[in-house]
């Protein structure tokens, strides 16, 4: 009964009483059965044998029954825990229907608008398309899971239903989160747009409003300037033209940083030849700026024309926000295999709760500018440090304002 079942246990119980006939039923080596006492044993005997492989049999489906129950709770127990725990759980259950089922090769299949059919997921290989299996279920929308390989028998049915029940909900997650994503780049983009379109309505026109009106009141014929007014309308023009053009290369420098279109050439560089050099670049040359920088310092591999514009920037930054008489002072040393560049200031400093708003593009944070005016310089300067393998990161200064620090490991 355990082995082969109900009826193989009962003719082996009625081959049992005619060999307990032959041989210890008297007479001896006889079918015939002397004593009516002895027939009765027998007959109580393959009743019994019967009621026993009847239970036996029962008994036996039962723990097969119970071994496929636990074993359809398990595999439904994992598809649950990877469709919490995974961020895209299709691959997995693939794989493990695969291998639950022993197939061959097991695909999810979608249809596009053509016809033509796209392997979302695969475990085994050989499936392009539904015919290409030996058994296919359709998932909606258009999908199919497909399974190549022995049939499968009427009880493994209730589990495949639910491998592709789940197996749908998957697919059509997986093209939820693609379709989110989308719409977050649109609305990343589009918010890019705005703050680009607000920059250049105000803070892109104000420099060229101010040069305009300097050239207009040059070339007015009925008024005579004298030397100092045409020189300060010329140094208006040339200080508006530079601002000008810082503000149109950090918003070419974001758009570089953000496509992945940022070339480089790193190679060793003192920060002592950096910094004079990245001062140079900013309106009034960082003369008001105190360095201290020691031509000392360990060599970095660097870009220079990067580190030069990331420099401008945070410099140009803390002098927009350093009272008059509390000059931006930039400070460099060395501990560690890393070389750190600080650039201090004295001004209102930022709240801890605001210091990660700093590097995002078009944050201005209080009523002043922030160095370039659209709120790109800090955001352009993190870019091109980071691409370069450094980082940048916000201190305290010490008795008030705020410390960048630009940090980069040791040329080798």
């Amino acid at each position: 009964a355990a082995v082969g079942g109900l009826w193989p246990a009962v003719g082996a119980a009625v081959a049992a009483s005619f060999l307990l006939n032959w041989f210890f039923t008297p007479p001896l080596h006889t079918w015939s059965i002397a004593n009516a006492d002895n027939l009765l044993h027998l007959v109580v005997f393959v009743a019994v044998a019967a009621v026993v492989s009847v239970l036996v049999d029962r008994a036996a489906r039962s723990r097969t029954d119970a071994q496929r129950g636990r074993a359809e709770a398990e595999a439904l127990a994992r598809i649950a825990g990877w469709l919490v725990s995974e961020d895209d759980p299709v691959p997995a259950l693939v794989e493990h229907l695969r291998t639950t089922f022993g197939m061959d090769a097991v695909a999810v299949l979608t249809r596009s608008v053509d016809g033509e059919w796209t392997v979302e997921s695969e475990a085994g290989e050989g499936i392009a398309t539904p015919q290409d299996g030996t058994q296919s279920i359709e998932l909606g929308s258009g999908g199919a899971l497909v399974l190549r390989g022995s049939h499968l028998p009427a009880a493994s049915n209730r589990v495949l239903v639910a491998f592709a029940a789940q197996l749908a909900a998957a697919v059509r997650g997986r093209e939820l989160a693609r379709e989110a994503a989308g719409a977050a780049e649109l609305a990343e983009v589009n918010e890019l747009r705005t703050a680009i379109l607000a920059a250049v309505s105000h803070d892109l026109r104000t420099p060229l409003a101010s040069v305009k009106a300097a050239v207009s009141s040059l070339r007015q014929p009925d008024v005579r300037w004298t030397t100092e007014e045409t020189a300060e309308f010329l140094a208006t023009i040339e200080e508006e033209s530079d601002r000008l053009n810082n503000l149109v290369g950090n918003l070419l420098d974001m758009s570089r940083i953000q496509t992945g279109a940022l070339v480089m050439v790193r190679g060793p560089m003192g920060l002592d030849e950096v910094v004079p050099r990245a001062l140079a670049s900013i309106p009034g040359g960082g003369r008001d700026i105190e360095v201290d920088v020691p031509e000392t310092l360990p060599r970095v591999a660097v870009d220079a024309a990067l580190l030069e514009r990331a420099i401008a920037n945070v410099a140009e930054n803390a002098r927009s926000w350093s009272p008059p008489d509390q000059p931006v002072r930039i400070l460099g040393s060395a501990a560690a295999g890393r070389v750190e560049l600080r650039i201090v200031d004295r001004g209102p400093g930022i709240p801890v709760a605001e210091r990660g708003r700093v590097f995002e593009p078009f944050q201005r944070l209080g009523d002043r500018p922030s160095g370039d005016g659209v709120g790109l310089g800090l955001a352009v300067a993190r870019g091109f440090v980071e691409a370069m393998g450094g980082e940048m990161a916000i201190e305290e200064t010490p008795g008030g304002g705020l410390t960048m620090v630009l940090a980069f490991g040791v040329a080798t």
